[in-house]
């Protein structure tokens, strides 16, 4: 069997130690690779269809709206399967400092 990494990263405008700065690789997709390379399981990139503001203040209030809705935006594409692996690792960034919940 074979483990997948799914997750979802934000590249662009970010918060870092109080102040935005514009990077090219968000840090879950840099965790996700750095497991990639520990486990040998493959990488599945989750994106919404919809992408989220690339303004980091607007993608924030975008994302506390989801919370609050309990929205779940559809996704540009999803796995084949999820069959062949028998671990799975979930990698999701902290908009507004909690995780999804389900």
């Amino acid at each position: 069997m074979q483990a997948l990494i799914a997750y979802f990263s934000r590249a662009g405008e970010n918060y870092f130690s109080g102040a935005l700065r514009t990077v090219p690789v968000g840090n879950t997709e840099l965790a996700a690779r750095m497991l990639r390379e520990l486990t040998g399981a493959a990488l599945f990139k989750i994106e919404p269809l919809l992408p989220y503001s690339d303004d980091y203040n607007e993608c924030i209030a975008q994302a506390q709206d989801d919370q609050r809705r309990g929205a779940r935006p559809e996704l540009r594409e999803y796995p084949d399967s999820l069959e062949p692996y028998d671990t799975v690792y979930l990698g999701c960034l902290l908009y507004t400092s909690d995780a999804a919940d389900d």
